[in-house]
C-alpha cells in the first residue's frame, strides 16, 4: 500500500493517480496535515509539496520522480517505451508539459475570482499559452496517444491540463485555440480505461473549486 499525499484539485496529483490506476497499484490518498507547505506537513515531506508518496517509509516528492520510481518498481504495464530514442521523446514531452505548459495554467488561478482578476495578465498569459500549445503540436505526434497505443508517463500529465484548459477558457473567456491534432488526442486520452474515471473526478473537483472562487 502506498500513501499518496495530495488533494483532488492537484494537477500533478491527478497525474500520479492516473499512473497508479493504470498499473493497478493499491494506494490511499491523504490530505497534507494543515495543508501543503505547512510546518506540520514539512515535517513529513521537507519540500512541503504535493504530490508526495510514502512507500513503506520511503518518502518521495515531485511528480516526475514519483512517476519514474513507480514505473521502475512496478514494471507492468511499462509506461516508458523500450527504444532509447522513443523513451527520450516521451521524457521531453513530459518535461515540456511540467515546465512550459502547466505553470501557465497555474498562473491563471489567482485571476479566477473577478475581485482579483487582472485582464491584461490574463490576455498576455493566454497568448503565451497559445504559443506553447502550438509548440507542443510540433513536438508531439499523437497516434492516437503520445506513443501510439501505449499510455506513458507523459500522457498522465495532460489529463488534468486539458481539463484546466477547458475550465479556465470558459471562466476567463480565453481567446485560445487547441490545435486539431491535440483536440483529437484529448478525446482519445479522456476515454482511455485507466483515465476516464480520474478525468471525470478531476473535472468535478475543478467545478467545485471554480464555483468557490467565483463566489468570493
Amino acid at each position: 500500500m502506498i500513501t499518496l499525499y495530495d488533494l483532488p484539485i492537484s494537477s500533478y496529483g491527478c497525474k500520479i493517480r492516473v499512473l497508479m490506476t493504470h498499473k493497478k497499484i493499491n494506494w490511499r490518498s491523504v490530505t497534507p496535515p494543515d495543508g501543503y507547505g505547512s510546518p506540520a506537513y514539512c515535517k513529513i515531506v521537507p519540500a512541503g509539496t504535493i504530490p508526495a508518496i510514502d512507500h513503506n517509509g520511503f518518502l518521495l516528492a515531485d511528480s516526475e520522480a514519483i512517476a519514474e520510481y513507480l514505473d521502475e518498481i512496478i514494471v507492468s504495464p511499462p509506461m516508458l517505451p523500450d527504444d532509447p530514442q522513443d523513451r527520450a521523446r516521451v521524457r521531453e514531452i513530459s518535461r515540456f508539459h511540467d515546465t512550459r505548459l502547466e505553470p501557465l495554467l497555474r498562473a491563471f488561478f489567482s485571476h479566477v475570482s473577478p475581485n482579483s482578476r487582472d485582464n491584461d495578465f490574463v490576455k498576455d498569459n493566454s497568448a503565451l499559452l497559445q504559443k506553447r500549445l502550438h509548440q507542443l503540436d510540433r513536438i508531439a505526434n499523437p497516434a492516437p496517444l503520445l506513443f501510439r497505443n501505449q499510455l506513458t508517463i507523459a500522457d498522465c500529465g495532460f489529463v488534468a491540463s486539458f481539463a484546466l484548459i477547458s475550465t479556465l477558457r470558459d471562466i476567463l473567456d480565453l481567446d485560445l485555440g487547441v490545435p486539431e491534432r491535440l483536440q483529437a488526442y484529448e478525446r482519445v486520452l479522456a476515454t482511455h480505461p485507466s483515465v476516464a474515471a480520474e478525468s471525470t473526478a478531476y473535472y468535478n473537483a475543478l467545478a467545485t473549486w471554480a464555483a468557490t472562487k467565483l463566489a468570493g
